[in-house]
């Protein structure tokens, strides 16, 4: 390994752990002074949120909270898998991309490390507790290995394709997977901002209830922290789960009120049911389950259902993944969060459903059966080797009658620079009669197979006698049989008025298959 690329490594390592540290180390120094505390419970603090940063539950004076901010942690991740897609070029070799994704992981698990070895030493003078070290580095280990993956993968993407053989279909439904997610969270976004905005006097209540300035901000950062949280439940709740905070549950049909965080973005949550603008909720998720089906449309049936599952167990998996991280235990108000079992069903069913019937639909359509027709003449996966879709013991049965000596003699010589010959080059007004029987012969042969063949592999295809130009494929055609010197003409007969001519009897051979 050259010393560039240690020193990339050293990057791909450390450069994210280090700045989220340092942002840390400024953000909790400045609120301890603006609090007029003192400094002793600096490093403390900054080890204990680098671990909530990993979503690791805090325990602060016996109340746990799992319920943790999902903006920061989505930050890191997607600093790490920049970093790590930036050193994971074309110009690395498969085997050197091990060391980068090791690289992204090292770092920010001895971050983790150092943070608890931290926590654990400040336990006697702070009231925090130091979470099991097993979770906490499963959690770090888990986030930055998605990430890094994520990104490498992506980078890496057509090496992926080639290495384990993925078809169109299913790189179509991944991304259609993708964009079904990503409208979801947009769709749940919109909602969530409108809610607040309709509901701006509760909020600004919120927010007043941190009695002064330190206050106001705390309360405005933790809620803007918060946000993703939210429009994650509020995503699951489309789809037509329900979401829990405290004692309050809401779905798109019923709400049951109860006692929550006094969080200024959870202002949001309706006090009473919505009533019918909530049935008509269940449209968003037919709408994106619509626009994924015929983003997944094909004219084979096959591949199309296979877009369409894969689209849908992607979109129910990341849905699942966001809901977990998004939940937990909330300390005296119980716990929030989304019951998973029926957002990842409820997502899969949309996008199945919908994409299964829409895919029938398109089978069945007339211009989507003679799409399917025509395409099935040329699919390359039916034609053999040699491109032209014939068997080989078709070929081997058809002309072992024949000797090659004897096709020798009829096609002597060919010109293999000149592919067109013109009928009145090689004809004169006496050998028409013979030139429309032998065209008429070939004709008929033509009309059966479409093309016929040589002994030696080359296809040659005749053309109607009135055309002006004859073309044939000699390409495969051996050496022998080739003389720049020599032209053949139509009928089988050498063009040359000085050579000889063959015979009717063996001009008449048949050619092709009988």
């Amino acid at each position: 390994m050259t010393d560039g690329s240690a020193r990339e490594l050293v990057v791909v390592a450390f450069a994210v752990p280090v700045i989220t540290m340092a942002v840390l180390l400024v953000s909790v120094l400045a609120v301890l002074l603006f609090a007029g505390s003192g400094l002793e419970g600096l490093a403390t603090a900054v080890g204990t949120i680098w671990l909530a940063i990993h979503q690791v539950p805090v325990t602060i004076s016996g109340v746990s909270v799992g319920v943790l901010p999902l903006l920061p942690t989505l930050l890191v991740a997607v600093g790490t898998g920049r970093m790590a897609a930036s050193a994971s070029g074309p110009e690395r070799s498969a085997s050197e991309l091990v060391p980068v994704f090791c690289s992204a992981l090292g770092g920010p698990l001895l971050m983790t490390a150092l943070s608890l070895a931290v926590v654990m030493d400040g336990m006697s003078v702070q009231p925090v507790q130091s979470p099991p070290a097993l979770l906490a580095f499963g959690y770090t280990l888990g986030i930055h290995a998605a990430a890094a993956g994520a990104w490498i993968a992506w980078r890496r993407r057509d090496d992926l394709y080639e290495r384990f053989a993925i078809t169109a279909s299913v790189r179509r439904g991944g991304r259609a997977g993708g964009v079904a997610v990503t409208a979801l969270l947009t769709c749940a976004t919109v909602l969530v901002i409108a809610r607040l905005l309709l509901r701006w006097s509760l909020v600004g209540d919120l927010i007043a209830g941190g009695n002064d300035f330190d206050g106001y901000l705390g309360l405005t950062v933790l809620s803007i922290l918060y946000l993703p949280n939210v429009v994650v439940a509020s995503a699951a709740v489309l789809v037509g789960s329900d979401a829990h905070v405290g004692g309050t549950t809401v779905d798109l049909t019923a709400v049951h009120a109860g006692p929550v965080p006094p969080l200024p973005v959870l202002g949001a949550l309706p006090d009473t049911s919505a009533g019918l603008p909530g049935i008509v909720g269940f449209l968003v998720p037919v709408l994106i389950a619509l626009a994924v089906a015929l983003r997944c449309r094909n004219i084979d049936p096959l591949a199309n259902v296979r877009s369409v599952t894969v689209a849908a167990a992607v979109a129910a998996s990341v849905m699942v993944i966001l809901c977990a991280m998004a939940g937990g235990e909330l300390g005296e108000f119980g716990g929030a969060g989304v019951t998973l079992p029926t957002a990842g069903v409820f997502t899969l069913g949309w996008i199945a459903v919908v994409g299964l019937v829409v895919a029938l639909i398109h089978a069945a359509l007339p211009t989507t059966r003679a799409a399917r027709e025509t395409a099935g003449v040329i699919v390359d996966d039916d034609l053999d080797d040699d491109g032209y879709g014939y068997d080989d013991d078709y070929l081997t049965d058809e002309y072992d009658e024949f000797d090659a000596d004897d096709w020798d003699n009829e096609y002597d010589d060919a010109d293999d620079t000149d592919a067109d010959y013109a009928d009145d080059e090689y004809f004169d007004d006496e050998n028409s009669d013979d030139v429309d029987h032998h065209a008429d012969a070939h004709d008929d042969h033509s009309d059966e197979d479409g093309a016929n063949r040589s002994p030696s592999g080359g296809r040659v295809r005749y053309v109607d006698r009135d055309h002006e130009d004859l073309q044939y494929d000699d390409s495969t055609m051996t050496d022998d049989m080739l003389n720049p010197s020599d032209e053949v003409s139509f009928a089988g007969e050498v063009a040359d008025p000085t050579g000889p001519r063959v015979g009717r009897d063996e001009a008449d051979r048949p050619l092709g298959r009988h």
